[in-house]
């Protein structure tokens, strides 16, 4: 009963539902006598469980993630963290506000960072839409978890990664910082570096976390099974970001 529930879940839940649908639509078109129609149902099902399949998903993100590692030492005068979004109206708890995942990754890697080099830290991160920025909050919790909020700058107009650099550099220059470490998700690096490249930063030192892919997976059969794609969507999300940015600002 154990296997057989893991198995059939992933095909009860979106959007390993949408190839369970396809899959039937195939059979009853077969049923009825209709088996050139029932061609494109099996395909898109197929074509669905392969794209839905976690090592797909992986393979994908793990070329982002893996074209920087954290280097081993740290020379620069400055850490620059770009904010990942807030789970805006959430409890936070004790720790002050509720961060997102890729937030709180980031924000624990700057905690670590500091307490080994002490160096002064921006944080980038405006409101995109709406509400509140984001960057006032990540420094509270950075503050909750023991940070020094006189040596924590805040950048709050920033909407993307490419207003990330600009606005990152603006204030750079403004307390005569040289060099930056680059803290970011990891799959998110790539996009990062080129726009702070393109915003001035010549030798910025990336400082990628929050991997979500391993150089060396194991996988068992539930991995083969449709999952949510987060990872597929990630790295999707990454490499049209990456096109538009130098069809833009090229």
């Amino acid at each position: 009963m154990f296997l057989f529930k893991k198995m059939l879940v992933p095909f009860l839940l979106p959007p390993g539902l949408f190839v369970t649908l396809a899959l039937g639509l195939g059979l009853w078109n077969i049923k009825k006598s209709r088996a050139k129609r029932s061609y494109g149902y099996f395909f898109a099902a197929v074509f669905m469980w392969l794209a839905l399949a976690r090592p797909v998903g992986d393979m994908a993100i793990a070329r982002l993630e893996y074209a920087f590692l954290p280097p081993a030492g740290v020379k620069a005068d400055v850490i620059v963290m770009l904010g990942g979004g807030v789970n805006e109206g959430a409890p936070g708890g004790v720790l002050g506000p509720s961060l997102n995942g890729a937030s709180l990754e980031r924000a624990a890697e700057v905690a670590r960072l500091y307490r080994r080099c002490k160096l002064p830290i921006i944080i980038s991160g405006g409101a995109v839409f709406s509400g509140p920025a984001e960057s006032p909050l990540i420094k509270q919790y950075l503050v909750s978890l023991g940070g020094p909020a006189d040596k924590i700058t805040t950048e709050e107009q920033a909407r993307d990664t490419f207003e990330n650099a600009v606005f990152s550099k603006k204030l750079c220059d403004e307390k005569g910082y040289k060099k930056a470490v680059l803290v970011t998700s990891a799959y998110h690096m790539k996009r990062a570096v080129w726009s702070f490249e393109k915003a001035g930063f010549k030798d910025a030192v990336p400082y990628p976390t929050g991997y979500k892919s391993s150089r060396t997976p194991r996988y068992h059969y539930v991995d083969f099974l449709p999952d949510p794609g987060d990872n597929l969507r990630t790295a999707l999300h990454e490499y049209l970001g990456l096109v538009f940015y130098k069809l833009r600002f090229r």
